[in-house]
Order: C-alpha cells, then structure tokens, then sequence
C-alpha cells in the first residue's frame, strides 16, 4: 500500500466516514489581506456579514488563536508557504526584499508530488518579483488592467475580479494546455483577496450595509470566497478539497495610535483567523484553543496529504490536535515588525507569546496577560522583569533556529512603481535613513507613533490636492528628523505639483546627499529633465537609476523613449525589449514598441502589441485607434471598424476617431457614409484641411456632390498656422 493511500484510508477511518474515490486530495489556500479576527462573524463579531467564512468555521475546525508571523503581507506570505520565520526566509518588509531560490515553498512541494498549481493574487506588493511564484504553474499577478491606484497607493485587484479569474481556471484545471481532457490531477489554488486593506473603496451598497467601511471590505472578500466555493461544490470538488482560510495581518483601527498594521504586534494586528475545512477527515464545528502560528500551516498541510517535508520547517504538525487525538501542543508565537526600523530608523520589533503572556523586546519592553488584559492595556513588565526575562530566552531561541537555518539573501527585485508606492505608504525607507535618522535611531515605536501618523495625514492631504497642507505637515516631520527621506521624497513631489520643479529637483538632491543609491529619486530626476526637454541629463539619470536598480522597467522604458526622440530607432527598440524582458506586462514598455512599428509601418507587428496594450489599460484611447488603423492595413476592416467605435464612445467629444472610420468606409467603397462620417468629425472639431484636400483614402470622397460644401465649411473654420 503506498503512503498516500494510506494516509487516505487512516484518515477516512479516524474519522467514521467512508474513504472518498478521490485519493489525493485537492488544496484550496484563500488569504484575505488585513483580516483581523475579532471582525468575522465567526469569532463572535455580531455586525459581521461574513456567511462565507461562518461556514467554512460550521463545517470544520476554526483556529480561536492563530498568530501571524509579522503584521506586513510579503513577510507574513513568505512564513505561511515555506513554513520558516522572517528571520529564517529572509523577508523582513515589503519591497526591499524577495524570497531566495533556495527556499521550498508549498507550492514547490505540491507540484513535486503531481498537483497543478495555481496562483491569483491582487496586489502589487506579492508581484511574481518577489519569487513567491516558485512552485506555481502559473501566477496570475498581471493587475496593468486595474486601475490606476491613488497617489501613493498600491495597485491592485477588487477580490469578485479575482474571484472570477479563479473560477474561470477551476472551469478548466482538468484539461491540458490545449484544452484537452487529460488524467486527473488534483490541484493546489492558491487565491488573495487584498480588499480589506486601506484606502477602503467598498461598493456604496455594501457601505450601507456594513457598520464600517473596513467591515464592508471584508463582506465584499467574503463574497469572493463565497463565489469560489460554489464553484468547487457545483463541480462535486469542495468536499474532495482541503480548504484552508487565514490572514497576513490584521489592522489596528487605531488602536494604541496605530491607524493601520505594520508597526505593532499588539492582538489587532497579529491575530488572524484560520479556519480549515475537510469533511470526514477534520470533525466539523471544532473550534481549536491551542496556539497556532503561520508557520504550522506547511507541516499540517502537508501531513494531511501524506507527504513529507513538514520536518524541514519551524512549524509544527497541528493535525492530530486539531483532530481531538492529542493535546493542543504549547507552542511558543513569534511575531516582529521591522517597519518601524526599516521604515523610520527606529527600533525593530520582536514578540512572543507564550501560556498567555505576551512579550515585547522593545527599547520600554512590554509584557501583557492576555487573559485577564487581551486589549494589552497594562504593561506589566515593571512588576514582572523576571518573566519579561524568561520569555526573551525563549525569543532568542527562535532566533538563534532562524539564525541556523537562515537562507541566502535575494538580489532587489524593486522597480519604480514598487519603490515609489512602498516609500510613500510608510513602507519602505532608503538605506541612508534606516542607517540613522539624527535624533530617532533606536527610538521606540510607542513614541514615535506620532511622526508615522503625521506622515500619514501629509500623504492624504497630497492625494485629496491640497498640496500646501501637505507640506506644512512635511515640513513639520523635518524639523524634528531632518534626515527622513520618505517624507523628503513626498515633499519634492509636492513642490512640483504645485508647480516648482526647481523646488522639487532641490529636495530629490537633498535626497540623494544622504543616500545617493536612491534609484527612484534619480528616476524622478530623469522626469523632471525630460519636462524641460533636456535629453542628455535625463539620459544621464536614467541610466543612472538602472545602474542601482536594473530590473526599473520605467527607466527602461524611459531610455527606449529618449532615443527614439533621437530618431534612434534601433537604440529605442532595444531598451523596450529589455523593459518588457523585465516585466513583460508593463503596459508602457509594450505601448511604446508598438508605437515603433506603426511609425515605420510594420502594422503586422504593432498591432498585437496594442492588442497587449488595450487588455491592460482598455481606456487607452490612442492605442485603440492605431489598433484600428493597424487592423485596416493587415486587412482586418471588421476589426478596424470596432476600435474606432470603441475610441468614439470612449472619446465622445473627439473627431479622430470619425475620421478615420471615414478613410476606411471610403476605401471599402462606401464614399457617402464617409462624407457623413467627415461631417460629423467637422461637428466635433475637424479642421485639418490639407487632409481633406490631399489624403489618399479620400479620393472617392471629392468626387461627391457634398464634398465642396464639406471643404468649404471646415475652409472657413480651419486654424491656420
């Protein structure tokens, strides 16, 4: 008897229950950004309307203390799917840092053992760059097509769009890439939803519903889970799947003058739901008491298949607990938050929780009962040194693990969009600011709250206009760390916002004099040089960033641009290559290559890429209509005559979209509607007289009893030079 059909049949029978045709079962792993527990209805949340997770918790086993790894999403990912702590991975914040090949994701183990693999995520901060994607047959992390975020904001994916797309790939998991039926396989889907995380953009019903707009989220997260478990179970799946629920992190609500997550590892922001659902193999509405982390998911995962691997990880095998067979296990919970050192120079964060008592290695050390204080209210460590004392060895023991198994760092993977939005959301800082910051190094997060709070409100001021106000908050933050370079950075967007690009350029130079490997602040140079038109010097800063940063698809695009400003057309095609080579989505790598083509007439080639373009960003109105000219000439007219149409309603108020649907009614041989068409354009602003005189695609058109009065009309309204 081999070992998974072994597994298969001792579960089935500790549990009472017949042993399902389905040996190998299938693994479903939805992660809900920012979740925190105590807002689930499940857990007791009376305002909840979460009916999806509430079942998941009805027909299996719900985790009352689960515990995340680190209150910030790539960290907390890379320990929930490699089973090893951020100080082991070595992913300590978002953006600065990928996960290392050497690490062995569950993904990677899933596909070894014969599963299909599959990944959707919703926002920029699990990008494939930052190889969480390894062990995935595909990763679906394409978000162009979203809409542009706010200033400042990270791109991302409402969670019914993602729910969609992975309904669409378990629609067709059982056949091959040519759509083939094939031998079952079962998969592993992996599916984010990012929802709940601020700014929360709730649909206004939703709002109405909900008694708060982060509440809303969630019930939009819940119904995107709700969506794919329907799915599973119209296909009779869902009960042959090992459903598995949690969260990154959760959110503090403002909660000890926190307004978000990422800085403290108080019960709001570490305490995650989990929830686990496998009928007949875990015993329905059991709610667990034991203490849970993110790195047991691994090891119980992989236990429940019969597969091995669990031992290689600092999690713990949670199965036989859960299952009622043995006592929940003692588990001591770490958790840590480097954004405040990473982020503002101050001290790091290092926690764990353990018998009920909850430690905090901080410069003012903390020490909580989580019984009798689960607010975390009373500070008890001056009464209780000496426990501070004992559960500070058992935090440097798991230390000293994650030092032992430590794996080796990961190149950058930042590229402009990554480091622009990371930085200004409080993120990520430059190198030089988390190395020292005059006055806040080693400062305890508890105090300088304030400051992160203060550069909160500048970034909401800058993003509703009021540019000026912003500023004087910036300003503010300075006088009392001068060397902050995130709020340095948004002050020099502000000033040329309002119009100072001198002002602008004098910070970004600030910028770079305490930390001159900032390749986004050589980037935004590069920007303001191509505004004044100086080519050379924004060549020269361009390159200058890709030198730091040369995975920095803008820049790269950027240089691609310049030269073909330059009318180097060979030079401008090979920066767009390597730009696309770096992220081959990047709708304004492929945007601009197309453009190439069209101008030197390779319509055969151009037009794809504007095919490319349009799924990213539909509302591009310019790329619709060389689509239309470039599916006329590669002779597609139905083609052509669509993206026009498609331009005109996007544009109402433009004529180019007439004309040219004009020029291809005339050269189809319909001359009279295209006189109808060039009228119409005329109404809308057409007053290009040389192209109705000389064009060629006209020529039937001014053989037209109407094309004298049509001349004669856009004659006397044309703008001449």
């Amino acid at each position: 008897m081999g070992p998974l059909l072994a597994a298969a049949l001792l579960l089935g029978a500790g549990c009472g229950r017949a042993v399902r045709s389905t040996i190998r079962p299938n693994v479903l792993i939805i992660t809900i950004d920012t979740l925190r527990a105590d807002h689930v209805g499940a857990y007791g949340y009376g305002p909840a309307r979460t009916p999806s997770l509430d079942r998941l918790a009805r027909e299996g086993v719900r985790c009352a203390d689960a515990v995340a790894a680190a209150p910030i999403t790539l960290p907390s990912h890379s320990s929930l799917f490699t089973g090893l702590y951020p100080p082991a991975h070595g992913v300590r914040d978002n953006g600065a840092y990928a996960l290392s090949d050497r690490a062995v994701t569950l993904a990677e183990r899933l596909k070894a053992a014969g599963y299909r693999t599959q990944a959707f995520v919703s926002a920029l901060v699990l990008n494939r760059r930052y190889n969480l994607s390894q062990g995935f047959d595909g990763y679906d992390d394409d978000l162009w097509s979203e809409d542009e975020p706010e200033l400042f904001m990270v791109r991302d994916r409402p969670a019914p769009r993602t729910a969609e797309r992975a309904v669409r790939w378990l629609q067709g998991w059982e056949k091959d890439n040519r759509g083939k039926e094939s031998p079952r396989k079962p998969f592993f889907l992996w599916v984010h939803f990012y929802d709940p995380h601020q700014p929360y953009k709730a649909p206004a019903a939703e709002l109405l519903r909900s008694p708060s707009p982060y509440d809303a989220e969630i019930a939009v997260a819940d119904q995107g889970v709700g969506r794919i478990l329907a799915e599973l179970q119209r296909r009779g799946q869902l009960d042959d799947t090992l459903v598995v629920l949690t969260a990154d992190h959760g959110e503090s609500l403002g909660e000890h003058g926190e307004k978000t997550h990422g800085i403290f590892l108080y019960d709001a922001t570490v305490r995650v739901p989990l929830l686990l659902r496998w009928p007949g193999r875990l015993p329905a509405g059991t709610v667990y008491g034991g203490p849970v982390r993110s790195v047991d998911l691994v090891p119980t995962v992989l236990a429940a298949l019969g597969l091995p691997g669990g031992s290689e990880t600092q999690g713990t095998d949670l199965l036989p607990a859960f299952r009622g067979e043995t006592a929940p296990p003692a588990l001591p919970q770490y958790s840590e938050s480097l954004l405040s050192e990473v982020g503002f120079g101050m001290a790091p964060l290092y926690g764990l929780r353990l018998g009920g008592t909850e430690w905090i290695r901080a410069p003012k050390p903390e020490v909580y009962d989580l019984k009798s204080d689960p607010h975390e209210l009373r500070n008890l460590y001056a009464q209780e040194p000496r426990l501070g004392a004992r559960l500070d060895r058992e935090l440097e023991t798991i230390l000293e693990d994650s030092r032992r198994r430590a794996l080796p760092a990961a190149p950058s993977p930042m590229d402009r969009e990554t480091l622009e939005t990371l930085q200004a959301l409080g993120y990520l800082a430059p190198r030089g600011q988390r190395e020292a910051i005059a006055g806040v190094v080693g400062m305890d997060p508890k105090e300088g709250i304030l400051l992160y709070d203060k550069l909160e409100d500048a970034r909401h001021l800058a993003q509703r206009g009021r540019w000026a106000e912003s500023e004087t908050r910036l300003r503010e933050i300075l006088t009392v760390t001068p060397r902050n370079l995130t709020a340095r950075s948004i002050l020099a967007l502000v000033r040329w916002r309002q119009g100072d690009p001198a002002g602008a350029r004098q910070e970004y130079l600030k910028v770079l004099a305490e930390d001159p490997r900032q390749s986004r602040v050589y980037a935004m140079l590069g920007n303001l040089a191509l505004a004044e038109g100086d080519l050379a010097e924004a060549e020269r800063r361009f390159r200058e960033a890709i030198g730091i940063t040369p995975g920095f698809v803008e820049a790269i695009s950027n240089l691609g641009m310049i030269q073909a400003l330059r009318d180097d057309e060979a030079g401008a095609e090979a920066w767009y290559r390597k730009a696309l080579a770096a992220d081959p989505g990047f709708p304004r790598g492929i945007r601009r290559l197309a453009d190439l083509y069209y101008e030197r007439g390779e319509y055969a080639k151009a037009l794809p890429l504007y095919v490319r373009t349009l799924e990213r960003e539909p509302g591009d109105f310019a790329a619709l209509v060389q689509a239309g000219n470039c599916a006329r000439r590669t002779g597609d007219p139905k083609a052509a005559a669509s993206y026009f149409d498609q331009a005109a309603r996007l544009r109402p108020d433009s004529w180019v979209p007439l004309y040219n649907l004009a020029c291809l009614r005339a050269v189809e041989g319909d001359p009279q509607t295209a006189l109808a068409l060039l009228e119409k354009a005329m109404a809308k602003g057409f007053r290009r007289v040389a192209l109705l005189e000389e064009d060629e695609d006209l020529k039937a058109v001014r053989g037209l009893p109407g094309y004298p009065g049509l001349l004669a009309a856009v004659r006397g309204k044309a703008i001449r030079p």
